[in-house]
């Protein structure tokens, strides 16, 4: 499967969970920070705007830091002068939201 393929099938499924409201958050410390969804400053329609705004050049994939075996999915979209971060993973029916915010100003 190509990249494209990949990133494309990759964000609708993201797309998908957070939309059905099959997603969790990562437990994390400086939540308020990283994660604006889980603090209530973004909301879903939010976080799904960025992830369409995102290209495929503006995704990039790691092993999550506890669990190898998990792909852990970076999302670095631009809008307008400012750039988002959204970091997650899918396991089985569910997304795992890390991070949201955005990076320095």
């Amino acid at each position: 499967m190509s990249e494209s393929i990949r990133f494309r099938a990759v964000r609708r499924r993201l797309i998908d969970c957070l939309r059905e409201g099959r997603y969790r958050h990562e437990a994390r410390t400086a939540l308020d920070e990283k994660n604006l969804l889980a603090v209530g400053e973004l909301s879903v329609e939010d976080v799904v705007g960025l992830l369409h705004r995102c290209r495929g050049d503006q995704h990039a994939v790691s092993a999550h830091h506890a669990d190898r075996e998990l792909v852990v999915h970076e999302f670095r979209p631009l809008v307008g002068e400012r750039r988002w971060y959204v970091k997650a993973y899918l396991k089985e029916s569910m997304a795992w939201i890390i991070s949201v915010h955005e990076i320095g100003s």
